[in-house]
C-alpha cells in the first residue's frame, strides 16, 4: 500500500471514530437514558396496619372499635404498558399482604414523559389511542411525581402524587445524604385532604351518611379521636347539630430519599391514615380512623436498587464519557498522522529547485 493510500485510510478511520464519539454522546446516550419500552421493576415494603372493626362499629362497641395493629408486607410492581414517542403508559400494582393470607390490591395507570418522568396530559381521544384497553379502567390524570423524580431533581418545587386524594402534595427538601453508597436528596410530605379515589369511596358505601353527636362524644371520651383532632372537637362539638354529616379524609406523612443522579426513590417511609371526618368551623376534622398503614422500603431492596443504580451509572459513564473521549482522541490522532504522512509524501515527490546565481 502506498503512503498516499494509507494516509487516506488513516484519515477515513479518524473521521469515523470522531463521528462515532459524537453519535454515541448525543444520540445513543439520550436514547439509553429514556424509560425503556419493556421496563419493569418491583420493590418490597415492610410495616404495620390497623383498621376499623366494622362489627364493633355496627354494635357501638367502642372498646373494640379499632382493631389491633398487625405486621404486614407489601409488594409494588411498576411496568411500562405502552409507549408513544416520548410518552410512556405506566402502571403501578401494589398488594398489601395481610397476616390471614389475604391481599389488599391497588392499581393505578399514568402517562409520563420517558425522559424526565413528568406528567403527560392526554385528551380523551389520545387516552383511547395510547392507553391499552386493559389499563383504561385504572388510568388517571395526575400531577407531580407518580413513581420517580426527574434526574438530578431540584430542591424546591416538587410534588408527589397521592392516589388517595388524587392530588399532588408538596415535597419539602430537607437536605442531602448518602444511602447505600448513593448520594441522595431527602424530601418530606405532610399533607391531608378529602378522599377522592373512587375505588376507596366505594368501600364506604354501606356507612351511614350521618353520625349522632353522642357517638362523636363517645369517640372523644374513649380516646379514639386522633390526638391532633382533639382540641378542634372539644371546642366545636357543642355547636354541631344532633346528627352530623360525615365525610372521608386522608392524612399522609412521608419521608423519601431520592437518588441524585437518576431521581429514583431509594428509601421511602410513609404513614397514611384514612378517617371519617366531620365539619367543624369550615374544616374537615378526622374523628374515626378507618385504617392507618405504616410502610417503609425493605432494607434488602434499598441495597439492591442502589447496586443497580451504581451499575447503570458506570455503564452510562463508559458510554457517554469515556468512549467519546477515547474515540475523539484516537480519531484526532489518526487524522494528524494522515496529514503528516501526506505532507511527507508530497515533499518527497517534489523536484529539488536550483537557485540561480544573481548578477
Amino acid at each position: 500500500m502506498s503512503v498516499r493510500r494509507s494516509s487516506i485510510v488513516w484519515l477515513v478511520l479518524g473521521i469515523v471514530l470522531i463521528m462515532s464519539g459524537v453519535l454515541v454522546r448525543f444520540v445513543a446516550l439520550p436514547a439509553l437514558s429514556k424509560l425503556p419500552a419493556d421496563f419493569t421493576a418491583s420493590q418490597k415494603y415492610e410495616g404495620s396496619i390497623s383498621a376499623l372493626n366494622q362489627q364493633a362499629f355496627a354494635s357501638n362497641d367502642l372498646a373494640n372499635l379499632v382493631g389491633p395493629t398487625v405486621a404486614v408486607t407489601a409488594d409494588r410492581r411498576l411496568s411500562v404498558d405502552a409507549v408513544d414517542g416520548d410518552t410512556a403508559i405506566v402502571t403501578t400494582d401494589t398488594a398489601i399482604n395481610l397476616p390471614d393470607g389475604t391481599q389488599q390490591k391497588d392499581a393505578h395507570t399514568f402517562a409520563v414523559n420517558r425522559v424526565d418522568f413528568s406528567p403527560v396530559p392526554l385528551t380523551e381521544q389520545e387516552m383511547q389511542a395510547v392507553v391499552p384497553a386493559g389499563e383504561r379502567a385504572t388510568f388517571e390524570p395526575h400531577e407531580g411525581v407518580a413513581f420517580s423524580f426527574t434526574p438530578n431533581p431540584p430542591a424546591d418545587g416538587n410534588q408527589i402524587y397521592d392516589t388517595v386524594t388524587m392530588t399532588g402534595q408538596s415535597a419539602t427538601f430537607t437536605g442531602e445524604d448518602t444511602v447505600a453508597g448513593r448520594q441522595v436528596k431527602r424530601y418530606e410530605v405532610d399533607a391531608a385532604g378529602p378522599i377522592q379515589s373512587p375505588a376507596l369511596l366505594a368501600q364506604f358505601e354501606q356507612f351511614p351518611t350521618q353520625l349522632p353527636k353522642a357517638l362523636v362524644l363517645g369517640l372523644l371520651q374513649a380516646g379514639i379521636v386522633p390526638e391532633s383532632s382533639i382540641p378542634a372537637v372539644q371546642e366545636g362539638l357543642a355547636s354541631l347539630p344532633e346528627r352530623i354529616a360525615i365525610g372521608y379524609g386522608s392524612t399522609n406523612s412521608m419521608s423519601v430519599a431520592v437518588d441524585q443522579q437518576f431521581g429514583t426513590p431509594l428509601d421511602i417511609a410513609q404513614t397514611q391514615g384514612l378517617y371519617v371526618t366531620v365539619p367543624i368551623d369550615g374544616q374537615d376534622v378526622p374523628i374515626l380512623p378507618l385504617s392507618v398503614a405504616t410502610l417503609h422500603t425493605a432494607p434488602a431492596d434499598v441495597t439492591a436498587v442502589a447496586d443497580d443504580l451504581s451499575k447503570n451509572a458506570t455503564l452510562l459513564s463508559a458510554i457517554g464519557l469515556w468512549f467519546p473521549i477515547v474515540a475523539l482522541t484516537v480519531g484526532a490522532g489518526l487524522i494528524a498522522l494522515a496529514a503528516l504522512r501526506w505532507r511527507r509524501q508530497v515533499a518527497s515527490e517534489s523536484p529539488d529547485l536550483e537557485l540561480e546565481p544573481q548578477h
